[in-house]
């Protein structure tokens, strides 16, 4: 029997199978909760400026809190812990911590106006609010039109190794004589060096497709080092 089918090649098939083909055949979750998120956070804060402009809440805190009854269920475990946080840590740490807990540069800039809000007092939250959520709209719209171009390189991904998989098969069940040469150890060796290539590349393909990480401009440090 060729040593091409024991187990250093069913080794090496297990191992890419598992790190490499659900990376590669997936694809798009990270921008489909980017859209989800977005999407919550530009209902949430439009929530929060109909509340303001409207005088059915008299304060930021009180806002807040009412604004947990229709927030989103992306971000609503998010707003019930910036709600509860506010009475024995203050608006300020409870919006630090909110911003944190979503990690979304939306969600820092969101917290931001409330803080200064918060420490400053002054008119114009309301329309600060609605021209952040219409932001975030707009953002949700460009993140769907990138996406739907992402797409086209993933399914292309999808493709090669759906093709490569069966053409590898079909060789070491109907073309064994013409696989002999990676029996010996050599050939091994030469083959592991072949599949490592074509996983690297495949993850380089699918990196080039994810969406991008943007900075965060609230980042809590003390809230990275308690967790």
């Amino acid at each position: 029997m060729l040593a091409l089918t024991g187990w250093p090649v069913a080794a090496l098939a297990t191992a890419a199978a598992v790190v490499f083909v659900p990376s590669v055949v997936g694809g798009g979750k990270e921008s489909r909760h980017l859209i989800t998120v977005s999407d919550a956070l530009a209902d949430w804060t439009r929530r929060l400026a109909d509340l303001i402009s409207s005088g059915a809440a008299g304060s930021t805190r009180e806002a807040l809190r009412r604004s947990l009854d229709s927030a989103p269920l992306a971000i609503r475990p998010a707003v019930a812990d910036l709600v509860s946080r506010m009475g024995p840590q203050g608006v300020e740490t409870a919006l630090r911590r909110f911003a944190d807990d979503v990690r979304d540069p939306a969600a820092d800039k969101i917290a931001m106006v409330l803080i200064l809000r918060e420490r400053n007092g002054g008119p114009g939250l309301a329309e600060v609010l609605t021209a952040l959520a219409t932001d975030l709209d707009e953002r949700s719209r460009m993140i769907r039109e990138v996406e739907a171009e992402r797409a086209k390189p993933r399914s292309n991904m999808r493709t090669i190794v759906i093709t490569t998989g069966l053409v590898v098969v079909g060789m070491l069940l109907f073309a064994r004589t013409f696989l002999s040469g990676y029996s010996s150890l050599g050939g091994q060796l030469a083959l592991l060096v072949v599949a490592a290539l074509f996983g690297a590349a495949l993850r380089w393909m699918r990196a080039l497709s994810a969406p991008p990480t943007w900075p965060r401009v609230l980042a809590d440090r003390s809230v990275e080092v308690a967790r």
